[in-house]
């Protein structure tokens, strides 16, 4: 369960599961298996309700991608849909080729968490 606050600062809960789980076997089912994924290779898929590319990781079983906010730039990376838990987690759909904004350097792929 996430806490969040309201406009009069009074705690609510959202129960997670109860949100996405519709959602989250919808993204499941379509997403390309574990074993099908390429150490390396691009994917364009769902991060959440977002469309993203991201890159796979295959040791550390994470998709790695860029993530651009108030002018800055960082590097996030997310478990596949199948794993279990409630963060979040990335749906490859299918293989792409990454344009030079998608692009992650090969440092930046191997020392994101």
């Amino acid at each position: 369960m996430s806490q969040f606050v309201s406009l009069s600062e009074r705690p609510f809960r959202l129960d997670a599961s109860l949100v996405s789980t519709e959602q989250q076997s919808l993204s499941a089912s379509a997403a390309l298996p574990l074993e099908a994924l390429e150490h390396g290779a691009y994917y364009a898929g769902k991060l959440g309700l977002e469309l993203a590319v991201a890159r796979w990781h295959a040791k550390k079983r994470r998709f790695v991608f860029e993530v651009f906010a108030l002018g800055r730039q960082s590097v996030r990376s997310v478990a596949h849909v199948a794993d279990p838990g409630l963060q979040e987690r990335f749906a490859p759909l299918s293989k792409t080729e990454p344009r030079d904004t998608y692009r992650v350097s090969d440092y930046a792929f191997e020392t994101a968490a």
